[in-house]
């Protein structure tokens, strides 16, 4: 195994589990996130200690048209996001609002906080914001990962 992808529907940050209504279908997947980062699979931890993950954090489209309509507000369901401030090095897309911008970067330093908590360096989390209906978005995407993988490889052989 050279990495894992992990795939996340941003815009569910105001849904429920069907199996579990009480469970934010979001926060579930941070802790599963969590769960695989930090090797608490016990039958297979020890192959996961070095392998990376590709996050593709998707449904970009579906978390715009949330925020711009503003009818289930992040803050209401993740209280950190009031606080929360876009990074200075964060880049909006063309037709996004300083809010949309705000709300995804804000879900990607979610699980970007999870990958950096132990620092141990012998794995990497790389982040894709994704649209899968998006063909151009995932063509991109898809060569960027095919890069990491390869710049895997040459690092686990010592080439890079």
């Amino acid at each position: 195994v050279t990495a894992i992808i992990y795939v996340v529907a941003c815009s569910s940050y105001n849904l429920v589990l069907r199996e579990d209504p009480s469970q934010n279908r979001l926060k579930e997947s941070l802790e599963l996130f969590k769960s695989i980062w930090n090797n608490s699979f016990i039958y297979i931890s020890r192959w996961l200690k070095t392998i990376s993950v590709i996050l593709f954090l998707n449904k970009q489209d579906l978390l715009r048209d949330k925020v711009r309509a503003g009818k289930s507000k992040i803050e209401d369901y993740f209280p950190d996001f009031a606080r929360y401030r876009t990074p200075p090095d964060a880049t909006a897309e063309p037709d996004d609002d300083e809010q949309v911008t705000r709300a995804k970067y804000f879900i990607r330093d979610e699980f970007l906080r999870i990958s950096t908590a132990n620092g141990d360096g012998k794995h990497y989390c790389y982040p894709h914001f994704t649209c899968a209906v998006d063909t151009e978005n995932i063509r991109r995407v898809f060569n960027d990962c095919r890069d990491i993988i390869q710049r895997m490889h040459l690092r686990q052989y010592e080439l890079l």
